[in-house]
């Protein structure tokens, strides 16, 4: 996969004898003007795919049939995701994932890893009390919330705040759990 970028081409293809800290500078300077953030090469673009469950579980206090576009929802890759996206920075996205720096990817990948889990987990408990309106709502209002403080933790790694970049403004496993 190729990018036209400033009239040259730039993709894995051409550069692919670049060393990792001038690929990584390679990256970065393509993503300006996009939303790839420049110190982790992640995009929140991404988090449209949990965002979507984020409006509906909102709603479902008071709409509990939403509940089965919840149940559609599927869990996707950052890849899958931007191949699905028609943005037009997508294939760059695509491109520089690879080149993350291992700290940001791991505290990405486990904040996903979390926000899959915690939405499944979510369609199972609340599919078990569709029958009990007060209950289904009191849960459906917990999950949004617990979802929505995930992605605005994964939205901090993608901006370079967790993960060791910043220590001021890094949480620790206890620090997370205390938000839940």
């Amino acid at each position: 996969m190729n990018i036209l970028r400033g009239g040259e081409y730039y993709g894995c293809g051409i550069n692919r004898t670049m060393p990792a800290n001038s690929m990584f500078d390679h990256y970065r300077r393509l993503a300006q003007d996009t939303t790839i953030d420049g110190t982790t090469l992640l995009s929140t673009d991404y988090f449209n795919h949990f965002n979507e469950v984020i409006m509906l579980m909102s709603m479902l206090g008071d709409m509990p049939e939403m509940l089965e576009d919840i149940r559609a929802w599927q869990p996707k890759s950052y890849k899958q995701h931007f191949e699905q996206s028609g943005l037009a920075f997508a294939p760059l996205a695509i491109e520089a994932f690879d080149h993350v720096p291992e700290h940001f990817r791991s505290a990405f990948d486990a904040v996903i890893a979390e926000l899959d889990e915690t939405i499944i987990e979510s369609i199972d408990a609340l599919s078990a009390m569709e029958g009990e309106p007060e209950m289904f709502a009191a849960t459906a209002r917990t999950y949004w919330r617990r979802l929505q403080l995930l992605v605005d933790q994964g939205s901090a790694v993608v901006h370079g705040s967790i993960a060791g970049s910043r220590p001021e403004a890094t949480l620790d496993q206890s620090a997370i759990d205390d938000l839940f």
